[in-house]
């Protein structure tokens, strides 16, 4: 073989070797943490005769907001405490209390995506129940 021909080869294969990956970044990109709100667990009704409506209503579309309204019932006056507990898809907990009187409403501030809901009433013989455990969704407007 002729000298000028080998030494292109070597030349060839040295740019070769050196043609790799120059990045210095990690082989894979780490997926994003992406948070999920707990599924809903057991709920219990309340007992013969004390028994209360409570609505949770549908996420609005462009504010993200749940309204949670307390619309009394054949138990109200049993009723010592409403509290609700919002778990949203951001990990974030908030916790607020709608009065038991008929009409009484609150809003709590949601995020863009489900949020879940638990509302946990107590009576006046100091038991509390969870009687709502749900996942409130999000939806775009149509």
């Amino acid at each position: 073989m002729k000298p000028g021909f080998i030494i292109i080869a070597l030349v060839g294969a040295a740019l070769l070797l050196c043609a790799g990956c120059t990045d210095t970044s990690p082989g894979s990109v780490p997926p994003v943490a992406t948070q999920t709100v707990p599924t809903p667990g057991p709920t219990v009704t309340l007992p013969e005769g004390q028994s209360v409506t409570i609505q949770v209503g549908q996420k609005d579309p462009i504010y993200s907001t749940i309204p949670i309204e307390f619309s009394g019932g054949a138990g109200q006056v049993a009723v010592r405490d409403v509290r609700i507990q919002a778990t949203l898809s951001n990990g974030e907990v908030i916790i607020d209390h709608i009065p038991p009187e008929k009409g009484a409403r609150v809003i709590i501030q949601g995020t863009q995506a489900d949020d879940r809901v638990e509302v946990f009433v107590t009576l006046n013989t100091g038991m509390t129940y969870k009687t709502i455990d749900q996942i409130v969704p999000y939806r775009t407007r149509a």
